[in-house]
C-alpha cells in the first residue's frame, strides 16, 4: 500500500499545473440549444433497488423521488455493472465495464485504480457540446485528481480528506449553479452520501426525519432475519433516505422556480445495493439491482414503467442518443432511448452482466443474468466478509446462520432460478437436473467475457480463504 501511495503522489504532483482548469468555467461560451435538455444525474450511494416507496417499499414515503417516477419513466429490472462504488460510477460515465476502463476497486483505498487521466467520459463529451459540467458530492471515480481531467468544469463541494466531508448537506451551491446556468445547457452530477455508513460502520438519524424501528420491517428481498438490531439500523438508513429525498425535492423546486424544469432531463439511480450483509459487494440482485428513474417533461411521456433488462453502462449511450450526439465506438453499453420514447417495446437485451474484482479486499467474480436465471462464477473462495460491519456483534452473530455464509469460503459456481427463487437462496449449480441450464449460462458468460476482452476469462478458481475474525 505504501508503494501505491508513493506512485499516486507522483501522479497528483504532475497534475498541479492543470488543477486550476476546473475553476475557469466562466470564460467559456455555453450552448443555449433549446432542442437539447439540461441533464442532472442524481446518484444515491448504497441504496437498494426496492428501498423506495415508488418501488413498493411500504415503510417509507420518498415523495419527491416518487414524483420523478410519476412524471417520467421507471425501470424495474435495472442493474449496475458492479456492486462497489468506484467501479459502478466509472462505468456510468464511461459506458464501459470495469475490466475495460480499469477502475476495478475503491479508488480512495486503491488510488492506482483511479480512472486514467483524460479518459473519454460523458461530462467530457457534453463539455465539447457546449454544456457547463459540474459535480457535487463524493467524487469516487478519482477523488484526489483534478476534475478537469474527466470533463468537469466546476466542483460544488469543498475538498476534504475524509469521505463524509464531501456530503451534500444542503442545496445552496447546487441552486446557485442552476441560477447561473438557467440560460445555458448544463450537466450536473449530484452524488448523495446519505445511505453510506460512517467510517466506523454506523448510521445516524437525521434530526428532521426520526424513524421508529418498531414500525419498520426487514425488507424480504434483503434475505436477512427480523432482528431488532437490524431494524434499528434500517430506521437510521431510512432516516437518511428521507433526508436525501428532501434535498432532491429542493432541487426540483428550484428548477420549477427558474422555469427550466420542462427541459431538464433528471436521472436518478443508485451505485449499488444497501450496505447490509449479503447485499452490497455481492453479485446477487440485492447487490447489483438499482432504481433508475428518468424525468424530462419535454421529451419523456409521464408514468411509464419499463420492465426490460437494463444496465448502468446503458445510461451514457442513452443520454447521448437523446441529445443527438454520436455514440463513441468503444462504448460497451447500448442505448435504451427507443424504449424511453416508446419507439420500441418489450425485451431489449437478453442478458445483463455484472462483475467484481476488488472492493476493499480481493473478491473476484463475474455474473450473467437473464429474466429467468442468474449464474455467478467466483474466481476465489475468499469470503465476502462484512465490509464496514465486521465489528458489529449482530452481524458476526448473523453469520452463524446456515443461509448467511459471509464469513465462510465461497463456492466456484452458483446458479439460481429467479422465477421460483428471487432471493437467490437455493444454489442449483450441482443439481443434475439443471446441468443444461448451467452449461447455457456458462456459455453466455464466456461469450460476454470473450467479446469484452475480460482478463479473467479462463482463470482458475483459487483457494485464498482465511478465517475472518470478528
Amino acid at each position: 500500500m505504501q508503494s501505491s501511495r508513493r506512485e499516486f503522489l507522483k501522479l497528483t504532483a504532475a497534475a498541479a499545473g492543470t488543477a486550476a482548469l476546473g475553476g475557469c468555467a466562466h470564460f467559456r461560451r455555453y450552448s443555449q440549444d433549446e432542442d437539447r435538455p439540461n441533464i442532472i444525474m442524481m446518484i444515491a450511494d448504497d441504496l437498494g433497488w426496492k428501498d423506495l416507496s415508488c418501488y413498493g417499499n411500504p415503510d417509507i414515503n420518498t415523495r419527491n423521488i416518487d414524483k420523478l417516477a410519476e412524471n417520467g419513466v421507471k425501470f424495474t429490472n435495472a442493474f449496475v455493472v458492479s456492486s462497489s462504488c468506484s467501479p459502478s460510477r466509472a462505468s456510468l460515465i464511461t459506458g464501459q465495464y470495469p475490466h475495460t476502463n480499469g477502475v476495478t476497486a475503491l479508488t480512495h483505498i486503491h488510488p492506482l485504480k483511479s480512472l486514467r487521466p483524460f479518459y473519454q467520459t460523458l461530462p467530457a463529451i457534453l463539455k465539447e457540446a457546449g454544456y457547463n459540467t459540474a459535480i457535487t458530492g463524493w467524487d469516487h471515480v478519482s477523488p484526489y485528481l483534478p476534475i478537469a481531467w474527466y470533463g468537469y468544469q466546476e466542483r460544488l463541494t469543498d475538498l476534504g480528506l475524509k469521505m463524509r466531508e464531501w456530503d451534500i448537506d444542503d442545496t445552496r451551491r447546487v441552486n446557485n449553479f442552476l441560477q447561473r446556468n438557467k440560460d445555458n445547457r448544463f450537466y450536473l452530477e449530484m452524488i448523495f452520501l446519505n445511505n453510506h455508513r460512517l467510517e466506523q460502520g454506523q448510521f445516524y438519524y437525521d434530526k428532521e426525519f426520526p424513524v421508529d424501528p418498531r414500525k419498520v420491517s426487514v425488507p424480504e428481498y434483503w434475505a436477512l432475519p427480523d432482528w431488532y438490531e437490524i431494524r434499528e439500523d434500517i430506521a437510521k438508513f431510512y432516516s437518511q433516505t428521507l433526508k436525501m429525498d428532501q434535498l432532491i425535492g429542493e432541487v426540483m423546486a428550484e428548477l420549477e422556480r427558474l422555469g427550466i424544469a420542462e427541459n431538464t432531463l433528471v436521472v436518478f439511480m443508485s451505485d449499488n445495493g444497501a450496505p447490509f450483509p449479503g447485499n452490497k459487494q455481492t453479485l446477487y440482485d440485492r447487490g447489483t439491482g438499482t432504481p433508475i428513474i428518468m424525468r424530462w417533461p419535454k421529451g419523456i411521456k409521464a408514468g411509464m414503467t419499463i420492465e426490460a433488462l437494463a444496465n448502468s453502462i446503458d445510461i451514457m449511450p442513452s443520454l447521448l442518443d437523446a441529445l443527438g450526439i454520436d455514440i463513441p465506438k468503444d462504448i460497451q453499453g447500448r442505448s435504451y432511448w427507443p424504449l424511453v420514447t416508446g419507439a420500441r417495446s418489450g425485451e431489449y437485451q437478453g442478458a445483463v452482466f455484472t462483475e467484481m474484482t476488488t472492493h476493499v479486499g480481493y473478491l473476484p467474480g463475474r455474473a450473467a443474468r437473464t429474466t429467468e436465471w442468474k449464474y455467478i462464477r467466483n474466481y476465489s473462495n475468499i469470503a465476502l466478509g462484512l465490509d464496514q460491519l465486521q465489528q458489529a456483534e449482530w452481524a458476526n452473530r448473523l453469520c452463524e446462520l446456515p443461509n448467511q455464509p459471509w464469513k465462510r469460503p465461497r463456492v466456484h459456481e452458483e446458479l439460481y432460478h429467479l422465477k421460483s427463487d428471487p432471493n437467490e437462496q437455493n444454489n442449483l449449480a450441482e443439481d443434475p437436473g439443471h446441468k443444461a441450464d448451467l452449461e447455457r449460462m456458462r456459455t453466455l458468460l464466456d461469450e460476454h467475457m470473450r467479446r469484452t476482452h475480460d482478463p479473467y476469462l479462463g482463470h482458475q478458481f483459487t483457494n485464498d480463504y482465511k478465517p475472518v475474525d470478528k
